[in-house]
């Protein structure tokens, strides 16, 4: 299996072996993401960027690490990517998220608006405008966020949020109400998250 292949079937480790000694690739960087080894793939970013600088996404990608890592200047990497492209939702999400982390709620809330001028039927922009509006006290505008973010992806409105969850190694989502969702909506609803290594804790989901 080649390594591309490889990675599809969630054999990271192999993929690791096989690509570690040769140039540094995004595969290879994705990869170690999976793994959690956040160090290994920051400095493969690092390595991407200094070969590829006007390549935004690498830059996205490196403060998914910076921020796993906790290092408080992650964001920068998310504000010089929406310098380089300042018409991508995706770019304004992630960057809402990690002002959200960071005790920012304004400035979450304007780069979720921002996204959302520019995706304006993204149920994932959606729910979480509607999650950082609750946390200011914006109870009726974060409902009928909810409200529409349900009604794209189908399902029944639900007016409580719960917000990600940290488990030590990571952010990741919650996920149980995941399969409430019809299947051929969920694999639409993860195609609109455009860059592999973030979309694991860019999702704020219900319990």
């Amino acid at each position: 299996m080649d390594a591309q292949a490889l990675y599809d079937a969630g054999k990271f480790e192999q993929v690791i072996s096989l690509l570690k000694k040769e140039k540094p690739s995004p595969l290879l960087a994705f990869a170690y993401q999976k793994s959690k080894l956040w160090d290994e793939a920051m400095n493969t970013w690092t390595t991407l960027i200094a070969l590829y600088p006007d390549a935004a996404e690498y830059y996205v990608e490196r403060g998914v690490c910076k921020f796993n890592l906790r290092f408080k200047h992650a964001i920068l990497d998310f504000d010089y990517a929406i310098e380089l492209v300042d018409d991508n939702a995706y770019f304004y999400s992630c960057r809402a998220y990690i002002r959200d982390k960071i005790g920012d709620s304004e400035g979450a809330i304007a780069d979720y608006s921002k996204a959302l001028e520019l995706d304006p039927e993204d149920a994932i922009i959606l729910n979480n405008l509607g999650l950082a509006e609750q946390k200011l006290g914006y109870t009726a505008r974060a409902r009928e966020r909810f409200k529409n973010s349900d009604d794209l992806l189908g399902i029944k409105t639900i007016d409580s949020r719960e917000d990600i969850t940290e488990n030590g190694t990571g952010f990741t989502p919650n996920v149980k109400n995941a399969a409430s969702v019809k299947p051929s909506i969920w694999l639409e609803f993860k195609k609109m998250l455009s860059i592999v290594g973030f979309k694991e804790f860019i999702k704020d989901l219900r319990k």
